[in-house]
């Protein structure tokens, strides 16, 4: 598959401001395996191996972006869930 077929079929513009000109048009990933592992590990893009960031100290600041990528990432969730139980984050009550 061509770069510019990949593109068409898989990938959406971003607003020029982000760090990336391009996300995937599928949520979660179209690549992702109902098991949640990564389907093209072996050729993965950089910006994938890295994916959700979170062992990196410096992306600290973007902790409401690593909550949102929980929506799409069943790694992200798990780590969240866990975090939540050994923290005893208190459940938000309804008023």
């Amino acid at each position: 598959m061509t770069p510019e077929a990949f593109t068409a079929e898989y990938l959406v513009d971003t607003d020029p401001v982000e760090d990336y000109p391009y996300h995937l048009k599928d949520k979660p990933c179209a690549f992702l395996g109902t098991d949640g592992r990564c389907k093209i590990v072996s050729c993965q893009p950089a910006v994938c191996k890295g994916f959700p960031y979170t062992d990196q100290p410096d992306r600290f600041w973007s902790l409401y972006s690593t909550i949102s990528h929980a929506a799409i990432c069943p790694v992200v969730f798990e780590i969240l869930e866990r975090l939540k139980a050994e923290y005893r984050f208190p459940r938000w009550q309804r008023r």
